[in-house]
């Protein structure tokens, strides 16, 4: 049996409880960010894949 998620709300936001935000909206906007422990949790990035026919570059690496 799965469990009920929790519903987040703006009260959980980092931003919220740090007295930084200045939206008042009915649900947590897109810059939502939980607030664990007073510290901002930043997004998890997706991964970078290349493809077979890309190589990077020296350039492209940012050396110059």
């Amino acid at each position: 049996m799965a469990s009920k998620a929790r519903c987040v709300t703006c009260d959980d936001c980092f931003f919220r409880k740090s007295h930084l935000c200045a939206l008042a909206l009915p649900e947590p906007c897109p810059t939502f960010r939980p607030a664990t422990a007073g510290a901002m949790v930043a997004p998890r990035q997706a991964r970078l894949v290349m493809g077979a026919n890309e190589r990077l570059t020296p350039a492209a690496a940012g050396a110059a």
